[in-house]
């Protein structure tokens, strides 16, 4: 007790007077974490949460929530519970409510796409159509990736196309350039648009050979296995696919190494 600083501290304590069936002491210390605790508190929260959803106690469930705000610790998470209580209690608005707020909150560790589904899912249609054209184009504009998703659902394929042909891949949450860029999506759109994803995957295929070496060769070679199939399969124009791939062959016969790799594709 003479070493209580990290929130992890604090939940080294409750447990331990859980296990001794100390059930006040447990809360008392918890409640002194999440407010003097720095660190880590998900586990503090999540604990004390849990006690007010089974004993219905909206008051104190507010009031956690709200210090997880004032604090700027555990605010998406205490939201998403607050709005799973106000749901459980079939209490549509305040829970329609914490779902908004919870939604302001979206970090690199939760997905825009998920957001967007649940609150779909949750909201009247009246209220989902008041606000479901701007949290569209909020996404839009913050995450890429999750936009496109959205777009598939909504069936807008073309729009999805014209942006993998003719957009850059945003690079990843961490900063990291995303090597597979936009090939999920092209994936998706193989059937409807399969001239235009040849030209994709063409285009990935080609930028990996020259000045490459055998690993990019290999990815090179993987994206030249789905243009084969989609000439073979899905257009049926295996001749088309031949003399492609001997004229790219040709422009890369000094290229041994990528040669080997693609020998498979003939």
């Amino acid at each position: 007790m003479k070493n209580l600083h990290y929130g992890l501290d604090y939940w080294d304590l409750v447990t331990f007077y859980t296990d001794r069936g100390d059930s006040q002491k447990a809360l008392e210390t918890a409640e002194n974490g999440i407010q003097k605790g720095e660190g880590r508190l998900t586990e503090l929260f999540d604990f004390l949460s849990d006690h007010f959803t089974e004993k219905q106690d909206t008051s104190n469930m507010e009031r956690i929530v709200r210090i997880s705000l004032s604090r700027k610790t555990e605010e998406k998470n205490m939201l998403d519970r607050l709005f799973d209580y106000y749901k459980s209690l079939k209490d549509y608005e305040r829970a329609k409510e914490a779902l908004l707020r919870s939604y302001e909150f979206i970090g690199w560790d939760s997905s825009y796409y998920t957001e967007y589904k649940k609150m779909k899912e949750f909201f009247k249609d009246s209220d989902w159509k008041k606000i479901e054209n701007r949290i569209f184009n909020e996404i839009k504009e913050k995450d890429l990736y999750e936009y496109l998703r959205i777009c598939l659902d909504k069936n807008m394929k073309k729009t999805v196309l014209n942006t993998i042909l003719n957009q850059k891949p945003p690079r990843g949450k961490l900063g990291l350039d995303m090597d597979d860029g936009f090939d999920e999506f092209a994936d998706e759109l193989e059937i409807d648009y399969p001239e235009g994803i040849i030209e994709y995957y063409w285009q990935k295929a080609y930028n990996k050979i020259p000045g490459g070496n055998r690993k990019t060769y290999m990815s090179a070679v993987r994206y030249l296995e789905k243009v084969k199939y989609i000439y073979t399969e899905i257009l049926q124009e295996e001749p088309v696919w031949i003399k492609r791939f001997s004229k790219l062959k040709s422009e890369f016969n000094k290229r041994p190494a990528f040669l080997d790799e693609a020998k498979q594709l003939k």
